[in-house]
């Protein structure tokens, strides 16, 4: 028994030293007796898993999994598309399990680096699930590799190009992170056959990263792994899962959309500084910042999808829009409240001076009025005056047409009339003179007096809309700074 001991004892000081002596020599070419081993199908069945040819089974029995660990080496990430949903890897995927049968004498790994020999081996038929495309690097050569130790372990590496697909919860986005993962499992052989499972290395973690991983609108944080596997009708399959979690870049966010949006926000705010009668320049500035928003967020809808919850970006669009929409009503309202105050009645003045005016004045609304009455006005008074000069008119037109019947009698009557009629003209066109003059000067005052009604209640209805606009000037600012403390607490601190 202590000879035996002592033989153990020695064997496994032998292989210390021997795998010390082959530490140098990190692999061998493949040799033919491997070659040889795995052409002869008695000894070698590359349709068989590991555990399920016939010597193990009969040492181990039936029922055993073949176990396959993973481990990857992210080289670089990239593309994270939030209207595709998917994200490109470059990846270094390391797979290794046990296969008695391909034990050899030699003092180091066989390095195997020919597809075709690879092809003759047994291997994992995993794959990549959520994967829309994948590929193996192939320049300047096939980038792939497989260590065969002596002791049956098989240790393969292969670069494999993957876009992967995301489900990405966009509600809060450009504000978002993502956990995007990567699903691996075997496409032919359920759980009772092969089992995956992450490597456990102390010194490596299963999956390790470049630290030089930059991209542009993404920043990739931390990744982790897990375990994802389900039941099928074929049964219960293996599935690793490598969750990568990234946050996006809000820089770029904030400088190309937030800001200007802001900015034009602040922009439409010039509006209450301008004056009331300013409707072009009013008008313009306020179509012109509400195009320039919708045109913006237009621009952010092309490179999002197209989902049934709004996002962070569109409150903030719409909320601009809102504020711009808003400066429009405001001008809307001061122009009505001014037009307001011109049409008022005179059976409603506000101001005293209103109320003396119409009294003295009458209630002549427009000039066309004032003209009409001055044409009324100057044929009655020409009547009047005509009546009171001249008031024995009725009389000689009557003894003018009786002049032939009593011509010798009243010859010296007419004579006299006549005389008389004349002074009266001359006296007519005096008097007509100064009816005129006065019918002047009373259509001047009251020309002067609605002038003076108008501009008074221009007055009144100006003073009505600067109120609204001074107003203005504070409350659009200060609901603008709510909402945004509003909304980057909410988007920021509390989710």
């Amino acid at each position: 028994m202590k000879l035996h001991t002592m033989i153990r004892f020695l064997l496994s000081v032998c292989c210390i030293v021997n795998v010390f002596e082959s530490a140098d020599l990190a692999f061998i070419p493949l040799t033919k007796a491997f070659l040889d081993k795995l052409k002869n199908e008695t000894l070698y069945n590359r349709f068989a898993t590991p555990t399920q040819y016939d010597e193990y089974i009969r040492v181990h029995g039936t029922g055993v999994p073949t176990n396959v660990t993973l481990s990857m080496f992210i080289e670089g990430m990239s593309s994270f598309s939030a209207q595709t949903m998917d994200y490109h890897l470059d990846v270094y995927f390391q797979e290794e399990w046990y296969d008695h049968r391909l034990a050899h004498n030699a003092s180091a790994p066989i390095l195997v680096r020919d597809l075709t020999v690879f092809k003759m081996m047994w291997h994992p038929d995993v794959y990549f699930a959520n994967a829309r495309s994948a590929a193996f690097q192939d320049i300047t050569d096939d980038n792939f590799l497989v260590w065969v130790y002596p002791n049956g372990r098989v240790w393969y590496d292969a670069r494999i190009s993957i876009v992967s697909s995301c489900n990405m919860d966009l509600w809060k986005y450009p504000l978002d992170s993502q956990e995007c993962a990567l699903r691996i499992l075997s496409y032919a052989y359920p759980m009772t056959v092969l089992r995956l499972l992450w490597s456990e290395k102390e010194d490596v973690p299963a999956i390790d990263r470049n630290p030089d991983i930059t991209m542009p609108d993404m920043s990739l944080k931390h990744i982790r792994t897990g375990y994802c596997n389900g039941t099928y009708a074929t049964g219960e399959w293996s599935c690793m899962t490598a969750i990568f979690y990234v946050e996006r870049e809000m820089m770029h966010h904030v400088m190309q959309t937030y800001v200007p949006t802001a900015l034009i926000v602040v922009i439409s705010w010039f509006n209450f500084w301008l004056e009331i009668d300013s409707a072009p320049a009013r008008v313009s500035l306020s179509i012109t910042t509400l195009l320039t928003i919708s045109t913006q967020a237009n621009a952010v809808k092309l490179a999002l999808p197209e989902v049934s919850y709004m996002k962070a970006i569109d409150v903030w669009m719409g909320s601009c829009m809102a504020f711009v929409f808003g400066v429009m009503i405001e001008f809307t309202i001061c122009h009505y409240a001014k037009n307001l105050e011109m049409l008022r009645g005179d059976g409603q003045p506000s101001l005293i001076v209103d109320t003396a005016l119409s009294t003295l004045f009458g209630a002549a609304r427009d000039i066309d009025d004032l003209n009409e009455e001055e044409g009324v006005r100057g044929d009655g008074e020409q009547h009047i005056a005509l009546n009171m000069l001249n008031p024995e008119e009725p009389r000689l037109r009557s003894l003018n047409q009786n002049n032939d019947v009593t011509a010798n009698g009243t010859r010296y009557f007419v004579g006299a009339e006549r005389m008389k009629r004349k002074r009266s003209k001359a006296s007519l066109s005096r008097l007509r003179q100064q009816v005129a003059s006065m019918r002047h000067a009373t259509i001047d005052v009251s020309r002067r007096a609605f002038n003076w009604t108008r501009a008074l209640r221009n007055l009144r209805g100006r003073r009505v809309a600067q109120r609204i606009d001074e107003r203005c000037r504070i409350v659009f600012p200060m609901i603008f700074l709510l909402f945004n403390v509003a909304y980057w607490s909410f988007y920021l601190v509390f989710n």
